[in-house]
């Protein structure tokens, strides 16, 4: 059964960095709990004439990661006592961990972040030396949570993948420079897979180590450049996407599987080609950026619209951008969804913050419609299992037995609804080759039966009838030794031609 639910959208705010401090920007933005307050910079409330009057957005979490922490020796950035600081362990508590648990109970789950370049996107999802962000931290918690396992019957497979579109063409990499295909991979669709990229490398992992490896691998593949708005600017929207399959061992040897797509994208800064000082390849990719996240924000209005009933007939724009294609799933599909809009406290930067809140406060009205992504007939079975064991439990807590005469009959209904639900299970838990076995078995024996009884090359008896179309329409065979022919009898041990009328005694 599928459950709508909303996007999930979280805002944080980052510290100034050094032009900000340089251009002497003003700080423009506050958080009151789960809002985010906007203020008007005096050159723009002289322009528009609102004064200061101050812009509110509330988010399921707003973040102040701008003051308020100390760091660490090992340099890791922690809130001071009784300050507002969000630190990276309180980011992954409230947004990561709910990925996982999503992902855990079947979901197909999506975390992505957004903002202008240089707003703190990468700090967000990747981190850097102590600052763990939420895909490393991740990636740590699946394999803590895969060791606690204490089912010997449950197993856990992870595989991964990491690419990025970088010009609107997706590359992998986990693939060489040299060995990428031109005009990158193929974003495809189908009734089982959903979208899926074509010809992407899956790396199965064991370990956190392992799992390291091979975003350390895809990191060092990314394209990154330099503007003067970011000395390390993301050129590229990056997609790393854990498939995350549990596997159920079930009585008679049985499997059933549950698979869960954890898609976590670092999605490249919007940014303005006068701020950043874009020239040459920079411009290029600057204007392929700014084109996909402009196709991500049609998507994210349309869907926001459709939410909200204003027309009925709103068709969403996916592939005007391979960005939009491969979020399908996320935005308005069957995956649970969460946004994480990174932003500058800046004065100088207020347009561009007013722009990512209102880009956030659409994405929050969208709803999708999540399901379980488990076989119908291994949940079944999941659930006669669950159902069997409390019945048992039961059963065990009232020591077998219990006095008095509606007491007895509710037990005797008890062990009557275990037996059915253990045949039940015993009955779906059998594969398809063991019912093909029964069956051709039992046609088998059907026919060498009919055989022996039809055989008229071998001593029979027939039926006489009145009606000749009803004569010989009976048959029954003799067999090797001795035959006995009589009444059918209770029980076993009755005569092999069973014969019934008032002319047969015995």
């Amino acid at each position: 059964m599928a459950e709508e639910c909303s996007v999930c959208v979280g805002i944080r705010i980052r510290p100034f960095n050094s032009r900000e401090k340089n251009l002497g920007a003003q700080l423009c933005v506050d958080v009151e709990g789960n809002t985010t307050i906007l203020q008007n910079p005096p050159d723009v409330a002289e322009e528009t004439g609102k004064g200061k009057e101050p812009k509110r957005f509330t988010f399921d979490a707003s973040f102040w990661s701008h003051d308020g922490f100390e760091d660490l020796p090992n340099g890791y950035s922690q809130a001071l006592p009784g300050s507002k600081y969000a630190d990276q362990q309180k980011v992954f508590e409230t947004f990561g961990r709910k990925v996982l648990d999503n992902a855990w109970e079947g979901y197909h789950c999506c975390l992505f972040a957004y903002g202008q370049t240089g707003a703190g996107k990468s700090y967000s999802m990747v981190g850097y030396g102590a600052n763990k962000g939420i895909v490393p931290t991740s990636c740590d918690e699946i394999f803590k949570r895969i060791a606690a396992n204490g089912d010997p019957a449950l197993s856990f497979e992870v595989q991964v993948s990491m690419v990025e579109i970088y010009n609107e063409a997706v590359q992998d990499l986990l693939v060489p420079a040299s060995a990428r295909p031109k005009k990158g991979l193929d974003i495809r669709e189908s009734n089982q897979l959903g979208i899926y990229i074509d010809g992407v490398k899956k790396r199965a992992v064991d370990s956190y180590p392992a799992i390291e490896a091979v975003m350390e691998e895809g990191t060092e593949n990314r394209t990154v450049g330099s503007t003067l708005m970011n000395a390390t600017s993301s050129r590229a929207h990056t997609v790393i996407t854990i498939e995350f399959k549990q596997v159920s061992t079930l009585e008679g040897g049985a499997t059933g599987t549950k698979i869960s797509m954890i898609n976590l994208v670092d999605l490249a800064g919007s940014e303005k080609a006068g701020q950043t000082g874009a020239q040459g390849d920079r411009l290029k990719e600057g204007c392929a950026i700014n084109k996909s996240l402009s196709a991500l924000g049609n998507v994210i209005e349309k869907l926001a619209d459709k939410a909200q009933g204003k027309s009925k007939n709103i068709v969403i724009p996916y592939r005007d951008s391979k960005l939009t294609r491969l979020l399908q799933n996320a935005l308005g599909g069957s995956s649970k969804t969460i946004m994480i809009c990174a932003i500058s406290p800046a004065s100088s930067n207020y347009e561009e913050t007013l722009s990512t809140l209102r880009y956030a406060d659409r994405a929050k009205r969208i709803k999708n419609s999540a399901a379980i992504n488990e076989n119908p007939q291994d949940k079944l079975i999941r659930q006669l299992r669950e159902e069997n064991n409390k019945l048992r439990e039961m059963l065990g807590s009232s020591g077998g037995g219990a006095a008095g005469g509606e007491n007895e009959e509710e037990m005797k209904e008890k062990q009557q609804e275990i037996a059915a639900l253990e045949q039940a299970l015993q009955e779906m838990q059998r594969s398809f080759a063991e019912r093909l076995s029964e069956a051709q078995a039992n046609a088998n024996s059907a026919a060498q039966q009919k055989k022996e009884k039809a055989d008229v090359t071998l001593p029979h008896i027939a039926n006489l009838n009145e009606d000749d179309l009803l004569t010989n329409k009976l048959r029954f065979g003799f067999k090797d030794g001795r035959t006995r022919i009589g009444r059918p009898a209770d029980g076993e041990g009755g005569p092999e031609v069973a014969l019934s009328g008032p002319g047969i005694q015995a």
